[in-house]
């Protein structure tokens, strides 16, 4: 993902957030913030994992994409477009 593109990202999860009216926010109790704590790492986990699927996708569909390039502008055929 560029730079722009987890700008755009961000842009957007903000102005998700600033849509939402706002909650008063919860009193946490001590003895629940090593398990919040254990949440917030499972889905940073989960989020990275998920970002390493995708960059892997994307690897795979740019490279049949080249594979396609390569094939068409190889392929011993010729094409005609015709107007009228």
């Amino acid at each position: 993902m560029s730079k722009d593109d987890h700008d755009g990202l961000r842009r957007a999860a903000e102005a998700r957030i600033a849509a939402k009216p706002a909650a008063a926010p919860a009193a946490v109790d001590a003895a629940d913030m090593p398990r919040l704590l254990h949440e917030l790492q499972v889905h940073q986990i989960e989020l990275q994992m998920q970002n390493e699927e995708l960059r892997a996708a994307r690897a795979e569909a740019e490279a049949a994409l080249l594979r396609y390039v390569v094939l068409y502008d190889f392929a011993p055929v010729s094409y005609f477009g015709f107007d009228a």
